[in-house]
């Protein structure tokens, strides 16, 4: 035991650095080795499960579902709402049914609003059909129709209405109500400008002309007297 421990002594006093090098290589394998077995515990590797199908069900009964089966779940979305299910249903799911998958994993639900969702109606009379349907869009209106009345105005919008209701500027409405814009559609612009125009617009323009044919008047009344007095 002497003999070893002296030449164990002697190797340290004479390879100091190679000692320490062994002792970091053996300590750093033994690390590695309790590393890998804490990820395999950590990860359940080799503990895959396969993922239940809860779609078309109510969240409540898809998470009791998943839960019995071992996974926890979390929601992803819950603000869109699809007419094809009922509110309050799981529509989608990620990782996809039946797919194996660890225990550990998290599945995701997609579930269907309660109702669908609420803006405020864009100001679109008096903006072209253009812009109008480019505004619906952006705001998430599908469904939306668009007739045309005979007017003076081609492609403006003169007519809102939502389920058959006139509706104002900023009302609340669903992005599933049914928009229909009437727009103009210049049939009539050829007609005499006057019948477009009511008694007092047509007052005004005959005051103006009224005034420019005085002016005019007396603009030669006074050409005529300068005329008169630099005769000789």
């Amino acid at each position: 035991m002497s003999t070893n421990n002296n030449g164990f002594n002697k190797f340290k006093e004479e390879h100091p650095f190679l000692l320490h090098g062994l002792l970091i290589a053996v300590a750093t394998i033994l690390l590695g080795y309790i590393a890998l077995l804490f990820i395999d515990v950590f990860t359940s590797h080799g503990q895959e499960m396969r993922v239940p199908n809860v779609r078309n069900l109510p969240l409540v009964q898809a998470a009791e579902k998943l839960e019995k089966a071992g996974f926890k779940w979390d929601i992803s979305d819950s603000t869109t709402y699809d007419e094809q299910f009922k509110p309050g249903v799981v529509i989608d799911q990620d990782p996809r049914p039946l797919s194996m998958i660890k225990a550990i994993r998290t599945i995701y639900l997609k579930v269907n609003a309660m109702h669908p969702r609420s803006v405020k109606l864009p100001k679109l009379q008096e903006n072209s059909i253009r812009q109008g349907l480019a505004m619906l869009r952006s705001y998430g209106f599908k469904n939306v129709q668009v007739d045309s009345v005979a007017s003076p105005y081609k492609g403006l919008i003169l007519q809102v209405t939502v389920n058959g209701h006139q509706v104002s500027e900023g009302a609340m409405v669903s992005v599933n109500a049914f928009i229909r814009l009437t727009v103009g559609d210049g049939s009539i612009a050829d007609l005499d400008p006057e019948a477009l125009l009511d008694s007092a617009t047509i007052d005004a323009i005959e005051q103006q002309n009224y005034e420019e044919d005085l002016k005019n008047y007396q603009n030669q009344v006074n050409k005529v007297k300068n005329a008169s007095s630099t005769a000789p």
